[in-house]
């Protein structure tokens, strides 16, 4: 039997992966958890062999809880679902840990042979998503709509401070700028990265690897 558990923070995502697995002779689903801490609580009590993550959660990341986890449970085998189907993107999941990826459109039957796959001890994508790695690695275009924008090394040093929660007052004495300077710095990653404020900035730096 397979032990499975599931976070992500839709609870129709979750009731959805929940009814496709539902009459599966050989799986079991043994825990589900909305965000980053539930995870983290309900791993102590049972420890399944595979988790199927969501990268956005409200209350963290995916891609940093992946390499957390496998830190603390090495056996873990972590399937990443997303909406996002770009290389780059895939590639930062993979290496902080994940051992597949799903995106959050898959039917039952690529789900199960996902599951199977990396508990197998193999590494599983779709077949889509493999035809463009090995595009990317030929050097093709993929068609890819995951812009990386174009840090500056003082815009980088401000945004590694940013997700370290650090204040305008500490980011400016660190770096030994004006705190309008770090103001300034915020405002031009905010349009860069396309987002709305800090929380969306901290998610989006994460997602793409600029971190």
């Amino acid at each position: 039997m397979i032990r499975i558990a599931i976070t992500d923070d839709h609870l129709m995502v979750v009731e959805g992966l929940k009814t496709m697995l539902k009459h599966v002779n050989d799986i079991e689903i043994i825990g589900a958890y909305h965000t980053v801490k539930e995870t983290l609580e309900g791993l102590l009590d049972g420890t399944p062999q595979v988790l199927l993550l969501d990268i956005n959660l409200p209350d963290g990341n995916g891609i940093q809880l992946s390499k957390q986890l496998k830190e603390t449970y090495q056996e873990l085998k972590i399937i990443a679902l997303s909406n996002y189907e770009d290389i780059a993107f895939i590639k930062q999941i993979m290496k902080n840990g994940a051992s597949g990826y799903l995106l959050k459109n898959t039917d039952k039957n690529e789900l199960i042979k996902a599951i199977k796959t990396v508990v197998s001890g193999d590494i599983f994508l779709p077949e889509k998503l493999q035809r463009q790695l090995l595009n990317d690695s030929l050097g093709k275009p993929t068609n890819s709509s995951f812009f990386i924008p174009v840090l500056t090394r003082r815009e980088k040093e401000v945004l590694a401070l940013i997700v370290k929660e650090h204040t305008t007052d500490e980011i400016a004495s660190q770096l030994f700028i004006t705190s309008k300077t770090v103001e300034a710095h915020r405002s031009n990653l905010i349009q860069k990265l396309e987002v709305k404020n800090v929380a969306g900035l901290v998610r989006v730096a994460l997602e793409k690897g600029l971190i």
